[in-house]
């Protein structure tokens, strides 16, 4: 998402529909309570050459509720398998899981394969 002209990471917890209270006529807007995620650890993003994005989860120290607009993407964020060195505790972001390359439709049959299709009853 884009918060403050810059890409962050978050976890979405829920969405809602925010009311004015001073206009019952106007249009309700989507919101959504996120907890962000730490910006990235600079020293594997730089040994990276800026491909590992790196952060620490914080749960519920740093909700925030955000207009739906500002979510531009969904990716998945994973457990970092930890190295030596590496603090303990981080995730990563992938944004290519594969899942933008599938179509999901459902599972569809032809009627004609039911048992009994085509009797007369």
């Amino acid at each position: 998402m884009i918060l403050n002209g810059q890409r962050e990471y978050a976890e979405v917890q829920f969405y809602f529909l925010m009311f004015a209270t001073d206009s019952p006529d106007a249009t309700p807007t989507a919101h959504a309570l996120v907890s962000v995620y730490s910006r990235p650890i600079q020293a594997l993003l730089t040994e990276s050459s800026n491909t590992l994005w790196a952060c620490e989860y914080r749960g519920v120290h740093d909700l925030r509720v955000v207009p739906l607009s500002t979510i531009i993407a969904c990716v998945s964020i994973q457990p970092l398998p930890p190295l030596p060195n590496d603090p303990p505790g981080l995730w990563f972001v992938l944004e290519k899981s594969g899942l933008e390359e599938i179509q999901l439709t459902g599972l569809e049959e032809p009627l004609e394969n039911e048992p009994g299709a085509g009797e007369n009853l």
